[in-house]
């Protein structure tokens, strides 16, 4: 418990969120029709990699935890922030994107002009 006191925990914390936040961003707004693209996800994980790792990723959250590289408050602060962040992140890239670009936000779907079958 004496690490949830610290502010490198938080802080960690904070840039879990704040990567996950820009790799929805930059992810799904990669996915639609912009004229150039948005900066490379690579480039979030170099930004934030040395405040908490640059996980970025709750998959890679889990892998770390599950190999015993990482703390169980730790990796449960990590998971929160980054799932916040991932839809904090849709949703500035939903209120950003007008709607004719926008689509369905990167989301498979059947083609207009294709039935279901």
């Amino acid at each position: 418990m004496r690490e949830l006191r610290s502010s490198a925990f938080w802080r960690a914390v904070l840039a879990e969120f704040l990567g996950s936040l820009l790799y929805a961003l930059l992810g799904l707004g990669a996915s639609l029709r912009w004229a150039p693209g948005p900066p490379s996800v690579t480039t979030v994980v170099q930004t934030l990699g040395h405040v908490s790792g640059g996980h970025v990723n709750p998959a890679i959250t889990l892998a770390f935890l599950l190999a015993s590289q990482l703390s169980l408050p730790r990796a449960l602060g990590y998971l929160l922030a980054q799932v916040l962040g991932m839809l904090a992140g849709a949703g500035v890239l939903y209120g950003v994107t007008p709607g004719p670009v926008r689509g369905t936000l990167g989301l498979s779907a059947v083609s207009r002009g294709t039935g279901i079958g």
